[in-house]
């Protein structure tokens, strides 16, 4: 009850307690309230039955027994178990047993009091690793028979050793006793078989290109090396081949073989051709071979051929290994070249001689060109090649005639305003045309500009010549660089005149505006001024490295201005 205290004869003071001897027990129950009641029990403890199991032997051979016993008393009824489970109709105080294991016996008393005990019963089994009743093994192999642990053993041969090899057919028998006293006795039939013979030839010979098969023997587990678990094998390619089988009983043979890959002949008639027309080419297949066969049936080893057409052929080597070959021949006509047969030209001038367009040329001069210019009597002879390789040739002869000789005979190329100038070509010419119209030996101009006459000799062969006539007018050159060194050239800084000027005045200046140099001259013309220009000097000291400003004047008026750069 919830809130209520106990009290007990054994001065416990629990809901409950646990007695284990006989007597009278009494509690006191107070509840929240201090209400209390009281109640006693008489409790009786009955003995268990005493049970210590005897036997004869817990370690018993194979096929004894041991005789196991419990308490005989009249009034307890029994029950036997093995290894846990109810033993049927075991319900005495004894049992006798020949197997191994855990018996128990319960015992129940009359005051249905229940008490137990056990013992293991090991039957002993001779020879702990029993022989198997055959083992087959392979010729050359050896097994090792265990029969297990054991006190003594003696084998059919008089061995008396636990292991013993097996090498030979035949049935091995042993006795072995332990210490117990326990005798087994055991044997196996030993066969020994063959090992699988495996024979796969001579060595094997193919052409590269083809495929070989080679097959193992039925009946068997097979292996190629290389070429995995598989009955039969592909070989195109040289090599080494190892084949392993196995029987039934796991006996291995092999036999290995070698395959070689001859090549295949290698025929090569050239690549594909033209010949010129009533030329013949001549075919080679090659020598060495056993046999030839070409497309139109010959069977040696050249063909001529002079026809158009495609040849082929099929050749044996010594090893049976076939190759083939062809080439493509073309009949093609000669290339016909015509240049002219003979020509004429003037001295001083050059011919074009043309070939035509074909694939190559060599021409008598040596040159390699279409086309060339010659200016000299002879033979001229060209050789083409078309794109086929056919050559073609012709001769043209060239005959050079002179040319007549012509200069210009003047007083004078320039004039000032008011003058003219005479200009002569010449005597001995069967012609003469000038660029003025007029058609005699000399002309007077008087006006600036290009004059030009053409004369021909008899030969019809023209000459030309031509002169400018013009009217003077002065051109300047200024240097902008100047190294007044001693080292000479470039020492002088001045102007350089084509033609003739007047009134000449030359002023350089400093970056400053200071004038270093001055030069007055009433007529200059072309490099007059050479020696007496500026030296790079002022008031006797040479002047500083830098740039410097020049101005010209002439004819009355400034004409130029710019810089001029000093280095030493």
């Amino acid at each position: 009850n919830s809130g209520s205290t106990y009290l007990w004869s054994t001065g416990e003071t629990s809901q409950t307690i646990i007695v284990s001897t006989s007597g009278n027990y009494s509690v006191t129950v107070t509840d929240v309230n201090g209400c209390s009641a009281t109640d006693d029990a008489n409790t009786t403890i009955y003995a268990n039955p005493v049970v210590n199991l005897s036997y004869t032997a817990n370690v018993v051979c194979h096929g004894d027994s041991t005789y196991i016993e419990g308490p005989n008393v009249a009034t307890y009824s029994y029950q036997w178990k093995k290894d846990g489970s109810n033993l049927l109709g075991e319900t005495n105080y004894s049992i006798t047993v020949g197997d191994t294991g855990w018996y128990v016996l319960e015992v129940l008393n009359e005051n249905a009091c229940l008490a137990s005990d056990s013992v293991y019963v090991e039957i002993i089994y001779l020879p702990i690793n029993p022989l198997p009743n055959q083992i087959d093994m392979c010729l050359g192999e050896s097994v090792l028979l265990d029969v297990g642990d054991g006190e003594s053993f003696v084998w059919s041969d008089g061995l008396t050793s636990q292991t013993r090899p097996a090498n030979s057919a035949g049935v091995y028998s042993v006795e072995v006793r332990d210490l117990n006293g326990c005798v087994g006795y055991d044997s196996v039939n030993v066969i020994v078989h063959d090992l699988p013979i495996v024979d796969l030839g001579p060595d094997l010979f193919i052409c590269n290109g083809e495929e070989l098969i080679i097959e193992a023997p039925d009946g068997y587990q097979t292996e190629w090396i290389p070429g995995g678990e598989t009955q039969e094998i592909y070989v195109y390619k040289e090599g080494e081949f190892i084949l392993k089988v196995t029987d039934e009983f796991g006996c291995v043979g092999q036999d290995e073989i070698r395959v070689f890959v001859h090549d295949n002949p290698d025929v090569n008639l050239g690549r594909d051709t033209v010949i010129a027309e009533g030329t013949t080419i001549l075919l080679d297949a090659g020598s060495g071979y056993v046999q030839y066969e070409w497309s139109n049936q010959e069977s040696s080893q050249f063909l001529k051929v002079d026809r158009d057409g495609e040849y082929a052929v099929n050749v044996m080597d010594m090893n049976g290994c076939r190759g083939n070959g062809n080439v493509k021949v073309a009949v093609n006509p000669v290339p016909i070249i015509d240049l002219g047969g003979s020509a004429g030209i003037c001295a001083g001038t050059s011919l074009m001689l043309d070939a035509g367009h074909w694939e190559r040329y060599k021409w008598s001069t040596g040159e390699t060109s279409r086309s060339i210019k010659v200016n000299q009597s002879g033979d001229y002879v060209i050789s083409v090649w078309d794109v086929y390789g056919i050559t073609g040739t012709d001769t043209l002869h060239v005959e050079v005639y002179p040319r007549p000789e012509i200069s210009l005979i003047t007083d004078t190329l320039s004039f000032y305003k008011g003058q003219s100038v005479t200009i002569d070509a010449g005597s001995g010419y069967s012609a003469y045309y000038w660029s003025t119209g007029s058609d005699w030996r000399s002309i007077e101009v008087d006006e600036p500009g290009d004059y030009s006459v053409q004369v021909m000799n008899d030969f019809g062969c023209v000459a030309q010549a031509a002169t400018v006539v013009k009217l003077l007018q002065p051109k300047m050159v200024v240097p902008n660089v100047f190294t007044p060194n001693g080292k000479g050239p470039n020492e002088i800084f001045y102007p350089v005149f084509k033609g003739v000027v007047a009134d000449f005045e030359l002023y350089i200046y400093s970056r400053w505006g200071e004038q270093v140099f001055e030069l007055r001259r009433d007529l200059v013309s072309n490099n007059e001024l050479k020696y007496i220009g500026w030296d790079g000097t002022y008031k006797g000291e040479e002047s500083s490295i830098g740039v410097y400003v020049w101005i010209i004047f002439y004819g009355g008026k400034e004409r130029a201005h710019g810089t001029v750069t000093l280095f030493r």
